[in-house]
């Protein structure tokens, strides 16, 4: 997934995504994460907002207004 905006605007979606699991496409693969983050070391390492920044392509452009 590749998501193009001004800096505000990718706030904005990470913001909404994170923790927002319900029809999440990553919602799976990021609770797969975490239950071998527990595994490995007794806790969840890695947040919602890291996890979506390193499998989503993020574009900041500038402002188009």
């Amino acid at each position: 997934m590749k998501i193009i905006g001004t800096e505000q605007e990718i706030e904005w979606v990470k913001n909404t995504l994170m923790n927002s699991c319900m029809k999440c496409p990553y919602m799976e693969l990021c609770n797969q994460a975490a239950s071998e983050d527990q595994k490995k070391y007794g806790k969840i390492r890695h947040t919602c907002s890291e996890y979506l920044d390193h499998n989503i392509e993020f574009k900041i452009t500038k402002n188009n207004i």
